[in-house]
């Protein structure tokens, strides 16, 4: 068997049974790091292309100048599809495997996804507004860093980059291909936690690893009991642009802190009300 087929075929979990754990773990961190690997490369390149247009000055160098901010999320997010492309064929066959497996129970109708597209706002939303208060979102310099480059963009392109790029990218190198080949290799519960706690390691601070790490246990779930990729892309996507859209004018600091933590409270609540009555519906039927 060769490597490269090794590591992108679907193994099915009486495959891996017979496999050693270094084996399995290799299975499943060797994309995931040829992934990192390829977006780091690929944004490496595609800097040096935007240093040369530097140099030579004109007007492509300006508007690089001007808009530095937005050209930098463009890049990153170029390299992120760029990293998904590398390891396309094995997110592709995860996916579409984890569909067959699902797919007489996981027929959803609109109301359904308007129901996992609202507890999504609300789990993000609230949980926002919570690390806001709490001061929690402020105790990282790291996090700061990253929310200065990601508010520097743009609106409308952030919207296309955190609301459509990045969800699809990490949903489906996390979701797509890790929490699914984790199931299979160690087991629904270990695969739950560890793909979000990855998940959330995976952006590099402490205020995102604690929200990613929450958020991820969440879309796992959702897409663990819908069974289309379209669930966690939807909870993903809605999320971003619900706390992008309410932050990019700091909205959060609006509400005094009294009233603030009450609204999460109630949207906390209201998205595992939500999550409740999905799960209930789908092991009803």
């Amino acid at each position: 068997m060769g490597v490269w087929k090794g590591l992108t075929g679907r193994w099915s979990k009486k495959e891996l049974d017979g496999w050693s754990s270094m084996r399995k773990t290799a299975y499943l961190l060797l994309p995931l790091l040829i992934y990192l690997a390829a977006h780091d490369l690929l944004q490496i390149l595609l800097l040096a292309v935007t240093e040369l247009f530097l140099q030579k000055g004109g007007s492509v160098a300006e508007f690089i100048r001007r808009y530095a901010a937005t050209v930098q999320g463009v890049i990153n997010g170029l390299s992120i599809l760029g990293g998904v492309a590398v390891i396309g064929k094995a997110v592709s066959q995860e996916i579409a495997g984890a569909w067959r497996e699902k797919e007489e129970e996981a027929g959803r109708n609109a109301i359904d996804y308007l129901m996992l597209g609202t507890a999504a706002f609300c789990f993000s939303v609230g949980l926002n507004i919570v690390f806001y208060q709490t001061g929690f979102s402020g105790s990282s310099q790291s996090y700061e860093a990253v929310y200065e480059i990601q508010y520097g963009v743009r609106f409308a392109v952030g919207l296309i980059l955190y609301g459509l790029v990045s969800p699809f990218a990490e949903e489906a190198v996390f979701r797509g291909l890790l929490f699914q080949r984790m199931k299979r290799c160690f087991g629904y519960q270990i695969a739950l936690f560890f793909s979000s706690l990855l998940f959330g390691l995976y952006h590099g601070n402490m205020v995102q690893a604690v929200y990613g790490t929450i958020l991820g246990i969440a879309i796992a779930l959702c897409y663990e009991k819908f069974g289309s990729f379209a669930a966690p892309m939807l909870f993903h996507s809605v999320a971003n642009i619900s706390v992008y859209t309410l932050t990019y004018g700091n909205g959060l600091a609006q509400e005094n802190r009294q009233t603030a933590l009450t609204i999460a409270i109630i949207l906390l609540s209201v998205g595992v009300v939500l999550h409740f009555r999905l799960y209930r519906k789908q092991d009803a039927g």
